[in-house]
């Protein structure tokens, strides 16, 4: 007669040191993904509105306007002019002795005599980007 012999073999207990020891370091690197994509995501910056881009009625350079400059500018202190029609705000912006870039109203009355001297040159628009 032959003798089978029965081998069970049963799975680790869960009180086990290396059993334990495993699920610690299963959690401990997920917590470590967690932590590394929730700071990565956080450490982004926002392109809501690129204030170098989308300037409000002083800052140079823009290339389209949020505001208009609400003053009358001396006129000896501008030197030329762009435009910037295509933007959502409409602007006619001034370039001053001091190269700064004010952005008007094209539809005030002073703006329109200013763009009308033929001693204020139209300097070339901007590419938008």
């Amino acid at each position: 007669m032959t003798r089978k012999e029965t081998v069970s073999v049963q799975p680790p207990k869960p009180n086990c040191p290396t059993e334990r020891m495993k699920v610690s370091v299963v959690a401990l690197s997920l917590l470590i993904l967690i932590l590394t994509i929730t700071s990565a995501v956080h450490s982004q910056p926002t392109f809501n509105v690129i204030p170098s881009e989308i300037p409000e009625s002083v800052n140079p350079p823009p290339t389209c306007c949020l505001k208009y400059h609400e003053k009358v500018l001396p006129r000896k202190m501008v030197v030329r002019y762009r435009k910037a029609l295509n933007c959502y705000l409409p602007a006619i912006i001034f370039i001053t002795r001091r190269k700064r870039e004010i952005c008007t109203n094209p539809k005030d009355e002073w703006v329109q005599e200013y763009i009308k001297d033929p001693r204020l040159p139209l300097h070339p628009s901007r590419k938008l980007v």
